[in-house]
């Protein structure tokens, strides 16, 4: 991923010369000083095959035998439970606790002998790990390598998750050219021997894109952007019935909540679209709470799917408030209640729009295309070999699926439009070194951001115009609708307000169902106005101590660091937002206790 802070790691880039109107690349030329940087991706040293153990071994000794590791240091089988991979600034224990997963050592062993070609057994397990399932790397005694990958209980919806990201892999697999790993054995039910969900699949050929991407030259850079989209536009193309989630037909008992695939899109009659299962359907829902108050899907039509999003949202007020908030900005439950019926009132008549309605085709898309989730070739650092972790992904509107991959995500102040060509400061020359330094990091990253821009325009042109040619007063209605417990009512009642100002301009005839008063509207700009200022704070806690919104940190060194920066950064941020804050409003924004 993109790093925040450091100035290690600098590559060079090309910059990509795009055409004003037609979206094409005309050329490529050396940037004078295009420069990206990359930081974090540590390149993992390959080991020796450990040497297969006797056979005449018993079964259980070979799994204890098994060498275990993580990050290159042996663990013992309690840690393969543990979450391992780092610390967190607030709430330690409950993230850890979160991310927990017991399981049956030895019979995941005996899984993975039985599916693979000569039945060997393992004799290494090295744990990956990310914050929403364990994957453990192992390795048999004849050196075949497969990946087991297990759910942690952040994964989303128990069963639905599992068995949807087993059907998206084998579909994929199955109906397109994407690359994706092969699905060996799958089981979500977690009463199975192993004591836990999981998907047995192959290890992805090449290697991970971050170990290479800051040596790719800006040609490398443009053919795999190139090839990318290519892939994006292959997924875009699927014709799905309805929206929710994927699944093989078995893997959804209630004939109600399941919608079968058109021959053409499923000539086997193999799959289905059943509920949404990603965690923003679950998290701190229990099941009871899914099946009396969530419509989870599946939906056939834009405004049943924004309405169950709304619904969603009100089963959440039932929730306690997570983290720091500003009573003002996130509202009482009356409030989210009020604002949320308001919403609903519109939303059904913001769903007929012709513009929505030209870009709301159901998908299939991958949400998180960060570097370390596409491998690429030994040999040709700019083909892509695999694309991993399909987990939540779901089938949903095009416009809300539409996103920047996480490594080409565009830096503050980038302007969309191909006709804006990405340059330097007009006072480049007259800024010190450092300044420059953040220039050529900015222009570098907004290079391959217009890179990917284009060539979605060029090869994705149904999903270039549901991500970049629609009004964000629009489409916002349906980012906002469904998360106001956790971002509180403020942007929902802002985007209520542009609608109500922008209604006739829209091209609607009938009276707008929600109305604004001007005290009402002078109000909530106001409180949007200091919602601004509260993501600024929170954004620059992130930004500066290099963490994401959990306060993850990956090292238990890094962590130490940063646990002490953080309240001296907190000082420096009281005095940087001094004008307009007391120093104790700027304490009760900043996301990690000091």
């Amino acid at each position: 991923m993109l790093g925040a802070a450091g100035k290690e790691d600098v590559i060079q880039c090309e910059e990509v010369i795009l055409g004003p109107s037609s979206g094409e690349v005309s050329g490529a030329t050396e940037a004078d000083a295009g420069e990206l940087m990359f930081i974090g991706a540590e390149v993992e040293a390959e080991e020796a095959v450990p040497e297969a153990m006797p056979e005449t071994e018993a079964s259980a000794d070979r799994w204890r035998r098994a060498d275990k590791k993580f990050d290159g240091a042996s663990i013992t089988d309690d840690q393969l439970f543990e979450y391992t991979n780092g610390h967190f600034l607030a709430d330690e224990e409950q993230q850890r606790r979160k991310r927990y997963v017991k399981f049956d050592i030895q019979e995941l062993c005996s899984v993975v002998s039985s599916v693979t070609k000569d039945g060997a057994s393992v004799c290494s397990i090295d744990k990956k790990e990310g914050g929403f399932s364990k994957a453990l790397l192992m390795t048999t005694g004849t050196g075949h390598d497969v990946i087991a990958k297990l759910p942690n209980p952040t994964a989303g919806r128990a069963r639905y998750s599992t068995a949807s990201e087993a059907a998206v892999l084998q579909y994929v697999r199955d109906h397109t050219t994407v690359p994706v790993p092969r699905v060996l054995d799958w089981n979500d039910d977690p009463s199975n021997p192993v004591g836990a969900e999981y998907i047995i699949m192959e290890k992805a050929p090449g290697i991970q894109l971050h170990t290479v991407y800051e040596d790719l030259q800006g040609y490398q850079r443009l053919e795999l952007i190139e090839s990318l989209t290519k892939l994006e536009r292959e997924l875009a193309s699927i014709r799905f019935p309805a929206y929710g989630s994927l699944y093989l037909r078995h893997s959804v008992s209630d004939a109600s909540k399941s919608v079968a695939l058109d021959p053409g899109a499923d000539p086997t009659a193999s799959y289905c679209i059943g509920p949404q299962c990603g965690p923003s359907w679950t998290d701190g829902l229990s099941h009871d709470d899914l099946q009396a108050d969530l419509d989870a899907g599946p939906w056939f039509d834009l405004s049943q799917f924004g309405l169950a999003l709304a619904r969603r949202s009100l089963a959440r007020t039932r929730l306690p408030v997570a983290g720091n908030v500003i009573p003002l900005i996130h509202g009482t439950k009356q409030d989210h209640e009020a604002v949320l019926n308001s919403a609903a009132k519109v939303l059904p008549l913001v769903a007929t729009h012709p513009l929505l309605q030209q870009r709301c085709k159901a998908s299939l898309w991958h949400h998180d295309l960060h570097l370390g989730n596409i491998f690429v070739s030994e040999d040709n650092h700019a083909q892509i070999t695999c694309i991993i972790d399909w987990q939540g992904v779901s089938i949903s509107p095009l416009f809300c699926q539409g996103r920047w991959p996480v490594f080409l995500t565009p830096p503050e102040g980038y302007r969309e439009g191909l006709s804006e060509i990405p340059k330097l400061p007009e006072n480049f020359k007259d800024l010190d070194k450092d300044d420059q330094w953040l220039a050529r990091l900015d222009h570098g990253e907004a290079i391959s951001a217009k890179a990917y821009e284009a060539t979605t325009h060029m090869h994705n042109h149904e999903a270039y115009n549901a991500r970049f040619c629609l009004d964000e007063t629009l489409r916002g209605l349906f980012a906002e609708i469904g998360n106001t417990w956790e971002d509180g009512i403020t942007p929902l009642q802002a985007r209520l307000v542009k609608i109500f100002n922008s209604w006739e301009k829209m091209g609607f005839t009938q009276s707008c169902p929600v109305q604004f008063a001007s005290a009402d509207i002078e109000s909530i700009s106001r409180q949007n106005h200091q919602n601004t200022i509260f993501q600024e704070v929170q954004a620059m806690a992130r930004k500066y101590l290099g963490t994401d919104t959990d306060g993850w940190l990956g090292s238990s060194q890094e962590f130490a660091v940063k646990k002490k920066r953080n309240p001296e950064l907190l000082q420096l941020a009281i005095g940087y937002f001094g004008n307009t804050m007391s120093a104790d409003e700027v304490k009760a924004m900043w996301p990690f206790p000091p």
